[in-house]
């Protein structure tokens, strides 16, 4: 009972790093109302030196704008956050000036290469810490290098009015490839997404009715216009074992739930039980609805999948 109580807290606290505190008075984390890097997968979360990981994006924008994308990658920075990437970027460029691996509209995909002595560069007793670090930028508009108000060696501009934008108006980030000679990670699979009890396919484009609700508490809408979704992990999905430094691993694995209108029950629902419920508020009246549906382990996995559903 003990151990079932740890990794279920376990569970808990990673799906609470995850999750966005909303109050009534403003969007919550599921609800995309702006531009949003919703997520980034890579093919392989744990790789071998010298192995290639092909990394893509899952980016919504209201707007439409077309997006410029840059990528850079860091071998073994001081800490997973965009700055110490940066900072490792600029401790080993030759000139002393940061570039990018890859740049350009649409570019939302990239593949990296680990180096050859991205283990070997490293003390015997700090290997299992290894990693390369994949920095994306997402700007919806233009991209350049040179620095701008926000401190980055880089300046994102609206390409209508050349305004550079703040840090709330584009996304950077930075994805961890665990490097190890033979530990690896699968991405979870989702298995099906249910809608009421019943499996909701992609082809499938449901008409839910809007309650009169203008706020984010669903519990002020009626039962009957509240739905259940889920998606449902394969068994698979949920990996364990011992790595090659001979530690063990017992996976942790949430869902997190987002759509461009609606409220849900909880932004984020532990992976074993995944169901939650969401409602269509007033808002929604005359749209399609997109729906995304964002599976994650704690040790880099991800994996989504898109549904869609009118409001009459």
């Amino acid at each position: 009972m003990k151990t079932r109580f740890l990794k279920h807290a376990s569970a808990v606290l990673f799906l609470a790093t995850l999750a966005a505190c909303g109050g009534d008075d403003f969007d919550p984390a599921s609800r995309v109302s702006s531009f949003r890097v919703l997520a980034q997968q890579m093919d392989a979360p744990y790789a071998a030196p010298g192995e290639t990981v092909h990394v893509s994006s899952l980016v919504h924008d209201d707007a439409g704008r077309s997006v410029t994308w840059a990528w850079a990658t860091c071998l073994n920075p001081p800490s997973s956050s965009v700055m110490g990437c940066l900072d490792k970027i600029a401790e080993d460029s030759k000139n002393g000036q940061f570039s990018f691996l890859a740049m350009g509209a649409d570019v939302d995909a990239v593949d990296v290469q680990v180096p050859a002595d991205a283990l070997a560069a490293l003390p015997a007793d700090v290997r299992s810490t290894a990693s390369l670090g994949v920095m994306s930028v997402a700007c919806p508009g233009t991209l350049a290098l040179g620095a701008g108000s926000t401190g980055f060696p880089f300046r994102c501009t609206d390409a209508e009015t050349q305004r550079e934008l703040g840090l709330d108006e584009f996304v950077v980030g930075v994805k961890r490839v665990v490097v190890r000679e033979t530990d690896k990670n699968q991405n979870p699979v989702i298995d099906r997404i249910t809608l009421d009890g019943k499996e909701w396919t992609p082809d499938q484009v449901p008409e839910l009715r809007a309650c009169d609700e203008s706020g984010n508490n669903l519990s002020l809408c009626p039962e009957e216009l509240q739905h259940r979704v889920s998606a449902v992990l394969t068994p698979a999905s949920f990996e364990a074992g011992t790595t090659e430094f001979a530690e063990g691993f017992d996976e942790q694995l949430v869902v997190q739930y987002f759509a461009t209108e609606g409220i849900f029950e909880s932004d984020s629902r532990i992976a074993d039980s995944p169901e939650n419920k969401w409602v269509a508020r007033e808002q929604s009246r005359g749209q399609t609805l997109t729906f995304w549906f964002v599976a994650r382990d704690n040790r880099g996995g991800v994996t989504w999948t898109t549904r869609q559903a009118r409001v009459p």
